[in-house]
């Protein structure tokens, strides 16, 4: 039995979930690898701060490179139905013009 809606749109969130847990931990790992050089029981405030910073700046990133793979496949697929429209056109004319003349003059 193939999957309903309800089960598409169950996984599609799952996925987006399991992707944005991803994305939290390789930013915790970096961040922390790049700001707290002595682990201790307590943040100090210049590490507070280079998290923050840390934190905000790969955001950025992952919204920058969101952005462009975003407008490139939009790129890609106004490139494919250009080519679609252009295929299905061009198979349209010539289907027509075998199909014999339709104009007074070929009458």
């Amino acid at each position: 039995m193939p999957p309903n809606h309800h089960d598409l749109e169950r996984i599609r969130q799952q996925i987006v979930l399991a992707n944005i847990q991803e994305l939290i931990q390789k930013m915790t790992r970096r961040c922390f690898n790049a700001c707290v050089t002595l682990p201790g029981l307590e943040l100090r405030s210049s590490e507070r701060d280079c998290l923050s910073t840390c934190m905000d700046r790969f955001m950025d990133s992952v919204q920058v490179v969101s952005c462009q793979y975003f407008r490139r496949r939009r790129r890609q697929q106004q490139l494919r139905l250009a080519h679609f429209a252009t295929s299905s056109a061009s198979a349209s004319s010539s289907s027509s013009a075998s199909g014999g003349p339709t104009d007074e003059k070929g009458k």
